[in-house]
C-alpha cells in the first residue's frame, strides 16, 4: 500500500517552514507522496497556489512524489498549464503527478468568466491539448474552447508523454475521463 500526506497549504497563515517540515518528514517516514488542493478564491480560507507550493516542496525534498488533489483544470489555459506542469516535472526530477478535476464552486467559475456547465468539455479539451503538447515538437489543436497551431512548449517534461494524470471525481464522466486520459483515478 502507498500512502500520501496532505500538505498544509490552506489555513490561517501560509507558513513555508511548516510546509517544508511536513514534506521532509513525510519523505523521511517513507510516505509515497504529498498532495495539495486547488482553489483560486478564499473558499475554505486562505490557500496557496498548488503548483507554486509543489515547486517549493520539490526544492526541499528528493524522492517523494508531488501531486495536486485536484487541480481545477477548466480554470487554466492548457498551453500555460502544460508548460507549468512540464517545468515542475523537470524541477522535481519526474516526481510530479497532475491530479485534475472539473471543479464545483460556482463563485470561482463566475469570477473567472467561465460557465460551470461547460467545465467537463473544457477539461476534456485541455487534457487532449496538453497530451499533444507533451508529445514534443510543434503541436496543433483546434477545439471549441482552445486552439493553437505549431506550438512548442518552453520546456519538455522529464516524464515521457508528460506527468502522470490522476483524474478525480465521482461521476460517470470522470470515470470515462480517467480511462481516456488518466493513469490513475481517485474520488475527490
Amino acid at each position: 500500500m502507498r500512502l500520501g500526506v496532505s500538505l498544509p497549504s490552506m489555513g490561517s497563515k501560509p507558513d513555508p517552514k511548516r510546509l517544508a517540515m511536513v514534506a521532509r518528514e513525510a519523505e523521511t517516514q517513507g510516505f509515497d507522496s504529498v498532495w495539495v488542493p486547488d482553489h483560486v478564491l478564499r473558499v475554505l480560507g486562505p490557500i496557496l497556489d498548488p503548483l507554486t507550493v509543489l515547486t517549493f516542496v520539490a526544492g526541499v525534498t528528493e524522492r517523494i512524489a508531488l501531486g495536486t488533489n485536484v487541480l481545477v483544470l477548466p480554470y487554466r489555459h492548457p498551453l500555460i498549464l502544460a508548460n507549468e506542469a512540464a517545468s515542475l516535472d523537470v524541477l522535481s526530477g519526474g516526481r510530479f503527478v497532475l491530479g485534475v478535476g472539473v471543479g464545483w464552486n460556482e463563485e470561482e467559475f463566475s469570477a473567472l468568466g467561465i460557465s460551470a456547465r461547460e467545465r467537463g468539455r473544457r477539461t476534456d479539451e485541455a487534457l487532449e491539448a496538453m497530451k499533444r503538447l507533451w508529445a514534443g515538437g510543434p503541436a496543433t489543436y483546434e477545439g471549441r474552447y482552445y486552439s493553437f497551431a505549431g506550438a512548442t512548449l518552453g520546456t519538455s517534461p522529464e516524464t515521457e508523454g508528460g506527468p502522470p494524470i490522476l483524474v478525480g471525481g465521482y461521476s460517470d464522466a470522470a470515470l470515462r475521463r480517467a480511462l481516456r486520459f488518466g493513469k490513475k483515478w481517485g474520488a475527490s
